[in-house]
């Protein structure tokens, strides 16, 4: 079912009377008729579909063995650790040298970013199946096109009911937290001064918060637990025995995914183009980070882009991740977020920028690959403190935020509630992407002769 521009907006071909139902969904009703939650039948079930379905479009399919883990009270632990150990160097700075506390929260936030990951991608052992279905695969340059499969466990309802609350709040607690270590490397460096530099009291048990500090330390220290009370039960009830559908979440972009290798097939392509599908990405992004670590070596960075797609079945506008991180910021690839926003244009679509890590795109930016991401959400203002926090991190978006909406994660992912027409617009996003960065590999080929 092919598509034409009309009125700024991409409509369907079709008879009067009729409405067609495009393959695309057609895929998507099948991926979500049942969950897919790693290691249960569901998820099983789905692999041996997307390999099959791959086959029938002339694609040369293998299954690779991944690792995830298993416990969610592991994850729930981990999630966990980096807010209950800052409470702890919270309530410490009242007795230890406060330069020593803000180093040591600078060291935990290091580890937690930079070493965790690699911790837990030891840690996995589960075993579970990413799908590589390849294209061209004589061709030099290579596009690595890539979704999860996987389907999510259903919110708890209390995180569902006042998440939007808490995540409006959370932002807030992260700017009050920064502006906590500030003042204690000011608070400690001014103690310092005083003690003509005597470095033996940092590790001195006597108290430090005196005076208006006391009165400081005790505000943020009341604060900060029953946030992290809240938090931790809001934690520990995102995870429970029910499972989503995952409809948009993410059987969409792996129905675009498949859309686009049929549109594709037969076309005379400068590409090798790998489809793949991600497992356990709800699990922690474990499918794609074993992945990108196992072949990290023997592919060509020069040679090789990456886009990822989740969740771009619904939503009223689309995402490009611009990149992720605060600390240790990495970008997406600026070339590749060219081409995306040329297609947009062309095609009349709006799309804004946006900063995250929350998908399989995040181990490519992380480990320098060309790398970009498209997702679909509604569209929601910004409160004070996230705007701050962007600029005082220069995070370079122009959207204010990423709304999830009330179906990531929950019961409501379900086909009936997936936009034909949205799904039509990414696969031809996808499609004409495709189209003008291989128009680009010939041309920069040409300039070599």
């Amino acid at each position: 079912m092919s598509g034409i521009l009309g009125r700024g907006r991409i409509t369907y071909k079709r008879e009067i009377g009729v409405k067609p139902t495009l393959p695309t969904f057609s895929f998507v009703k099948k991926l979500a008729s049942k969950t897919r939650y790693a290691g249960t039948d569901g998820e099983t079930d789905a692999y041996y579909l997307i390999s099959k379905e791959f086959e029938k479009l002339g694609c040369k399919v293998e299954r690779e063995e991944t690792e995830y883990i298993k416990s969610t009270k592991f994850v729930i632990f981990i999630n966990l650790l980096t807010y209950w150990l800052t409470l702890v160097f919270i309530i410490i700075s009242w007795l230890i040298h406060p330069l020593t506390v803000a180093l040591l929260i600078v060291a935990l936030f290091g580890f937690m970013t930079k070493l965790m990951p690699k911790v837990t991608l030891k840690l996995a052992k589960t075993k579970s199946f990413n799908v590589i279905a390849t294209m061209n695969p004589e061709k030099e340059h290579r596009l690595i096109l890539c979704g999860h499969y996987d389907s999510s466990q259903v919110k708890g309802n209390f995180a569902q009911k006042y998440e939007k609350r808490i995540m409006n709040v959370v932002p807030a607690m992260e700017l009050a937290f920064i502006i906590y270590v500030v003042l204690l490397f000011v608070r400690g460096v001014y103690l310092l001064a005083v003690s003509s530099f005597n470095f033996a009291s940092l590790i001195d048990l006597a108290p430090q918060m005196l005076g208006f500090w006391s009165v400081v330390w005790c505000g943020y220290t009341t604060v900060f637990l029953i946030m992290i009370v809240i938090g931790t039960y809001y934690g520990i009830t995102m995870f429970t025995e029910r499972y989503s559908y995952g409809a948009d979440d993410n059987a969409s972009g792996i129905a675009v995914m498949m859309e686009t290798a049929r549109r594709l097939r037969g076309k005379d392509l400068n590409l090798r183009i790998d489809f793949i599908s991600f497992a356990a990405e709800e699990r922690g992004l474990f499918g794609s980070r074993k992945w990108v670590n196992k072949h990290l070596n023997e592919i060509d960075k020069e040679r090789t882009y990456v886009l990822n797609l989740d969740c771009v079945g619904r939503g009223e506008r689309f995402f490009v991740i611009k990149g992720l991180g605060m600390m240790f910021k990495k970008h997406s690839d600026s070339m590749l977020l060219d081409v995306l926003t040329d297609v947009f244009f062309e095609l009349k679509l709006s799309c804004e920028e946006c900063w995250t890590g929350s998908s399989d795109h995040a181990e490519f930016v992380n480990k320098g690959f060309r790398t970009c991401a498209v997702f679909r959400f509604n569209v929601e203002n910004a409160n004070i403190a996230q705007t701050i926090l962007r600029k005082l991190f220069r995070m370079p978006i122009k959207t204010n935020n990423i709304p999830y909406g009330d179906w990531i994660h929950t019961e409501k992912d379900t086909v009936e509630n997936i936009d034909e027409q949205k799904l039509e617009e990414t696969t031809l996003v996808v499609v004409r992407f495709i189209e003008k960065l291989d128009e680009k590999i010939k041309q920069s080929s040409l300039k070599t002769i």
